[in-house]
C-alpha cells in the first residue's frame, strides 16, 4: 500500500507502513487478550499510553478525550462490518469505568510494547499514540505522532467509512465516486446481522453486513425467491440484490433501498403495541397475498427436514443454549433454571399452566400430529418489523431465516407455511409490544414486583400484558388459518400455535434484546400460553 502525500495532514499524524515486526505483535498481543483480530476484514486498532499519565508526562496527554471517542468510532464502525480495539499500557483496573467498551482494550507488557511505537520515560515504557489499520484498501497504514487525538479519531471514522463505500458501491455495480455522501440511515441489526445501513451511490441502497455464510445463504435464497416470483408475474418478496461483498469470514449484501417504515408501526391501535388496530388485516393483506403466492409456486409433497425440530425438538434446543443459560443466570442468579422450568405459572387471568417441563413432554408425544406433508419456499422470520413497503406501496420483506440456532439442513429456505404465520402471530401478541416496552425503557412495568423464588409455582399474575384473544386478534388468527388450505381445522390452529410458542422461545436466548427480567419473564409466560392454546385444540 502507498500513502498518498495529503494523508498525514488529513489524520493529524505521521503516516507510514507497518513493519511486518509491529503487524505481528499487535495481533499476538490481541490473540493473547482473548479478542483476536478477524483475518480478512478491516480492523482498525487506536493506541494511547493509559489515563493519567499525560499529567505527568504532557507529550503524553490526550488519553481521556480519545477514549471518549472511542465508544463513537465503535459505533459508527461496527455498523460497516469494521473492528475497532484499544491497546493501552495501563492495567485494565484504570479503564473499567468505560463499561463494555474496556473488553476492547489489549493491554501491552513492556515487553511487547518495546515492538511497537513506544517511549521510555522514567517510571517505565508507555505505548505512544497510534492507530493501525488492518485489511482493505488501507491495510498497514500506521499512523504516529498525533497532533490532535479527537480530529484524528474523526478522521480515521471518515476515511475508514468512505473506503467502505466505495468499495460497497463496486460490489453493487454502481460508481464508487458517487457513494460520497456518507451513510443517510443506520436500522436495528436483526439476530443475524452485524450492521445495516443506507447510502447512496448514484442509487439508493442498502448494506447489510453479516457472517459470511449467512450473507451466502440469504442472498442465494432472495434471489431463488425473486426469481420465482417472478415467473409469476409478481413483483419480488424481498429488496432487489445489487451485489455482495466479500471478506474473510464476514460478507455485506447489498439491496435496493425501501421505505423504511415497519408494520409494526402501522398495524397496532395503541402505542404499546399490544392491541391490533380495526385496520390492521387491511394493512397487511397484501403481504400475505404475495406470500401465497410464493407458497402456491413452490408447493412439493414431501416433509421439510425442520419440521420437527421447529415443532418439537428446539423447545428443548432453546433451553440447553449457551445463549439461553448465560441470560438465565444474568437476570435470575439466585435461580436454578430446572426449577423454574418444572414450576407451574399462574398467569394474570388466573389460569394454572402446566410448566415448561411438562408441557414440552406432552408435545414429544404429541408432536406427530402435527408435522406437515408438504412444504414449500417460506420467508422463515415474518415478524412486523421484517414487513415494509416500497414507495410504491407494494408489499416487501426482509430478513429471511433459513437456518435456526446454527442447524444447517440440506433443503434450505423450504419449509411450513403455518410457520411463517406462526412468526406474524407472535409479532402480534406479544413481542412487538414488549420489544415496544424495551425500547421505551419501560419494560420493567411489565412485571411491576419480581415473583419469589419458584418452589413448584411461578407467580406471573402481575404481568401487565393481555393474555385475552380480542376480536382483531381473532380475526387475523383465522385470516392465516384460511391461508393454510382445508386441512383440518384443529391441527392447523394447533401447527399456528406451537409455532408461535417457539418463535417466542427463540428470544429467551437474547439477554441484550430482552434487557431485563420483567421482559424475559414475559416472553416465557407467552411460551406456556401458545402452547397451552394448542394442547386444548388437540385435547
Amino acid at each position: 500500500m502507498s500513502i498518498p502525500a495529503a494523508t498525514a495532514t488529513d489524520l493529524h499524524g505521521t503516516a507510514r507502513i507497518t513493519t511486518d515486526e509491529e503487524r505481528a505483535a499487535v495481533h499476538a498481543v490481541f490473540e493473547r487478550h482473548g479478542t483476536p483480530l478477524p483475518p480478512g476484514t478491516v480492523t482498525v486498532v487506536f493506541a494511547y499510553p493509559g489515563h493519567g499519565v499525560g499529567e505527568r508526562h504532557p507529550q503524553l496527554s490526550g488519553c481521556t478525550n480519545q477514549m471518549l471517542l472511542l465508544s463513537t468510532a465503535s459505533a459508527r464502525l461496527s455498523h460497516l462490518g469494521i473492528t475497532v480495539a484499544a491497546a493501552s499500557t495501563e492495567p485494565p483496573d484504570r479503564h473499567v469505568h468505560l463499561g463494555g467498551l474496556s473488553r476492547s482494550i489489549a493491554r501491552f507488557t513492556e515487553d511487547d510494547a518495546a515492538l511497537v511505537p513506544h517511549t521510555d520515560v522514567d517510571e517505565g515504557r508507555f505505548l505512544l499514540r497510534w492507530t493501525m489499520v488492518l485489511g482493505g484498501p488501507r491495510d498497514g497504514l500506521l499512523v504516529t505522532g498525533i497532533t490532535d487525538s479527537v480530529a484524528h479519531t474523526r478522521a480515521v471514522i471518515d476515511l475508514l467509512t468512505a473506503d467502505r463505500l466505495r468499495d460497497w458501491a463496486t460490489a453493487a455495480g454502481a460508481d464508487p465516486a458517487s457513494a460520497s455522501a456518507g451513510v443517510t440511515a443506520t436500522y436495528a441489526n436483526g439476530a443475524d446481522s452485524l450492521g445495516i445501513v443506507a447510502f447512496e451511490a448514484g442509487i439508493p441502497l442498502v448494506a447489510k453486513v453479516g457472517p459470511r455464510a449467512v450473507i451466502d445463504a440469504e442472498t442465494a435464497f432472495v434471489d431463488e425467491v425473486n426469481t420465482r416470483l417472478a415467473a409469476q408475474g409478481t413483483g419480488p418478496l424481498f429488496p432487489v440484490l445489487h451485489g455482495v461483498h466479500r471478506e474473510g469470514t464476514q460478507a455485506t449484501s447489498l439491496m435496493e433501498q425501501v421505505e423504511p417504515l415497519t408494520l409494526d408501526n402501522v398495524v397496532f391501535g395503541d402505542k404499546a403495541k399490544f392491541a391490533l388496530a380495526e385496520g390492521a388485516l387491511q394493512e397487511l393483506e397484501p403481504h400475505l397475498r404475495l406470500l401465497s403466492v410464493l407458497y402456491t409456486a413452490t408447493a412439493k409433497p414431501r416433509r421439510p427436514t425442520v419440521a420437527d425440530y421447529l415443532f418439537r425438538e428446539r423447545f428443548h434446543a432453546v433451553v440447553s443454549h449457551e445463549g439461553f443459560v448465560d441470560t438465565f443466570r444474568a437476570f435470575f442468579p439466585d435461580w436454578e433454571p430446572t426449577a423454574v422450568l418444572a414450576a407451574d405459572v399462574v398467569l394474570p387471568t388466573g389460569e394454572r399452566l402446566p410448566g415448561y417441563t411438562a408441557t414440552t413432554r406432552w408435545l414429544d408425544d404429541a408432536s406427530a400430529s402435527l408435522l406437515p406433508d408438504s412444504g414449500c419456499l417460506v420467508h422463515g422470520d415474518v415478524h412486523l418489523k421484517n414487513m415494509l413497503r416500497r414507495a410504491d406501496g407494494s408489499p416487501v420483506f426482509v430478513d429471511p431465516r433459513t437456518v435456526w440456532d446454527g442447524r444447517d439442513r440440506p433443503d434450505i429456505g423450504f419449509g411450513d407455511p403455518s410457520y411463517d404465520f406462526a412468526t406474524l402471530l407472535h409479532s402480534a401478541l406479544p413481542m412487538s409490544g414488549l420489544l415496544q416496552a424495551v425500547a421505551d425503557g419501560t419494560s420493567e412495568s411489565l412485571l411491576p414486583e419480581l415473583p419469589s423464588v419458584p418452589d413448584g409455582t411461578l407467580d406471573l399474575s402481575g404481568l401487565t400484558t393481555p393474555f385475552t384473544v380480542d376480536g382483531n386478534l381473532k380475526r387475523l388468527e383465522e385470516r392465516l388459518l384460511a391461508g393454510l388450505g382445508p386441512n383440518d381445522p384443529s391441527i392447523l390452529r394447533a401447527r399456528l400455535y406451537v409455532g408461535a410458542a417457539n418463535a417466542l422461545a427463540g428470544w429467551l436466548k437474547y439477554e441484550r434484546a430482552l434487557a431485563t427480567a420483567q421482559t424475559w419473564l414475559a416472553v416465557y409466560a407467552y411460551v406456556l400460553w401458545y402452547l397451552d392454546r394448542a394442547r386444548t385444540e388437540l385435547a
